[in-house]
């Protein structure tokens, strides 16, 4: 099976974990081979044996030819509207024969009876993980440029706490290979304005403070001096030039991977007064098209921490997108500029924009960020289920997979096999104890198709959904 780092399309990943706040789900997935009553099980996604009709039934699904022809069902066909159940399962659960999702969540009635959940209420997610629009082969390469002024201590306090658990954290849970690369001064973040990065991305616990960074594979620090307006000149400058302890005697170029997608995040409260935008972008592209690529095909974004002031008011945690327009308006706390000049990158990469004014939201904020580098260098085939809400547990019996050829055109549910010596088309398996993984030929089939979409929901153990 192809691994994940040799996959080169794209994918659009959808995580969705199913179990309502009022709706709980439990049992075991059913497979073709399975019986339908199982005697015994207290299981939602059970079956029912279809009623029996004593007249005519010629697709056998229990409803007589004449009652299908007087409900506008299919007499020829025992799935109607090709949901996974039955016209006499639909029967038995309440459902519209002829409406694929009765309930109108996005879930089809027959994954529902899956999953446990009720295919005539809407459902509420109990946990969820999504990623978007993703090209799946490389490896990528993360690069901070981080601010020191004196105005910025509180914002680096608010990185050093959250770049381990929500941005590391959920690019790592995707299974994409990345390495982070920081442009900033090493040191701490309480005077003068500096920063130390703790494990486990790297190798010290800032705790004392050491003095200097401790590398890992995953993580390397080029420790320099960033000023308030000179972001822009320090990112270039040093690409080929030692950093001040000789950790990188031929600059951070020296760490990129030539095979890795390239992903910028700039941290600041000002404005950069070196480079415009277009300036730097030619200036990245002339200095290694090989790691950066070309105007017309680039292998870097640009995402934006800056001064701007939030899309909403009421939540600063919502990125400006790159269709978004240029903020000019600075956030009303601590931020100095809006930092127009950043902003403009981001929109000419496809980058994302958050305003760094609120350090309390980073997480949620890193935890964005973290899903847009996913979005721009992408998800393997095998991935692992988020963690279950607390107080659920994940019922990894009851999970369904379903493929959109082209993101828009008509949802197939994959087949569940045994595992991967059981794979055949359009199917998936659960790999080890909890990761999710497309067979073979179905992750080709993904992969080969840029505008895919992959939504997986999982059900929750719990007592079984009453049909009246």
């Amino acid at each position: 099976m192809q691994s994940p780092l040799q996959m080169t399309n794209a994918l659009f990943l959808y995580v969705l974990m199913t179990c309502g706040a009022s709706l709980a789900c439990g049992g075991s997935q059913l497979g073709e081979d399975d019986p339908i009553d199982e005697p015994g099980a207290a299981d939602a996604g059970t079956i029912p044996d279809p009623p029996v009709c004593t007249d005519v039934d010629t697709d056998g699904d229990g409803i007589c030819d004449s009652d299908e022809i007087a409900n506008g069902t299919d007499p020829n066909n025992a799935d109607s509207d090709g949901d996974g159940l039955d016209d006499g399962e639909e029967e038995h659960w309440g459902t519209d024969p002829n409406n694929t999702d009765t309930d109108g969540d996005g879930v089809s009635d027959g994954d529902e009876v899956t999953l446990g959940t009720d295919p005539t209420v809407e459902d509420e997610a109990c946990a969820q993980n999504s990623a978007a629009a993703v090209s799946i082969s490389k490896p990528v390469d993360i690069i901070f440029v981080i601010d020191n002024s004196g105005s910025m201590g509180e914002e680096i306090e608010g990185v050093q706490n959250n770049i381990n658990t929500n941005f590391a954290a959920t690019i790592g849970a995707s299974g994409i290979d990345y390495r982070i690369i920081m442009i900033a001064r090493h040191g701490n973040f309480n005077g003068p304005e500096s920063i130390c990065i703790s494990s486990p991305l790297s190798g010290h616990s800032c705790s004392p403070i050491p003095a200097q960074p401790t590398l890992t594979n995953t993580f390397k620090h080029y420790s320099v001096e960033v000023g308030s307006h000179n972001s822009l000149t320090r990112l270039l400058g040093a690409f080929n030039s030692a950093d001040e302890f000789g950790l990188a005697p031929t600059g951070w170029s020296e760490w990129l991977r030539p095979d890795s997608f390239k992903v910028f995040i700039e941290f600041t409260d000002d404005s950069a007064t070196d480079y415009t935008a277009i300036e730097l972008d030619d200036a990245l592209l002339a200095l290694d098209p090989a790691a950066f690529g070309t105007a017309d095909d680039r292998n870097y974004v640009f995402h934006s921490i800056v001064g701007l002031q939030a899309k909403d008011a009421m939540d600063s945690t919502i990125a400006h997108l790159p269709t978004d327009p240029i903020e000019s308006t600075r956030c009303t706390v601590g931020a100095m500029n809006p930092g127009v000049n950043y902003q403009e990158l981001s929109v000419l990469t496809g980058g994302l924009r958050f305003p760094l004014c609120v350090p309390d939201h980073y997480d949620v904020i890193f935890q964005e960020v973290a899903q847009g580098v996913v979005e721009s260098v992408g998800l393997p085939c095998t991935f692992a289920p988020p963690a279950a809400p607390e107080g659920e547990t994940l019922d990894l019996e009851r999970v369904i997979v379903i493929y959109t050829p082209g993101g828009v055109g008509d949802a197939n549910s994959l087949d569940r096999v045994a595992d991967e010596a059981s794979c055949a088309d359009n199917s998936w398996y659960v790999n080890g104890e909890d990761a999710i993984s497309l067979c073979p030929t179905t992750c080709t089939l993904v992969e080969a198709d840029e505008a895919a979409a992959v939504k997986i929901l999982t059900g929750c153990e719990g007592p079984i959904v009453e049909v009246d």
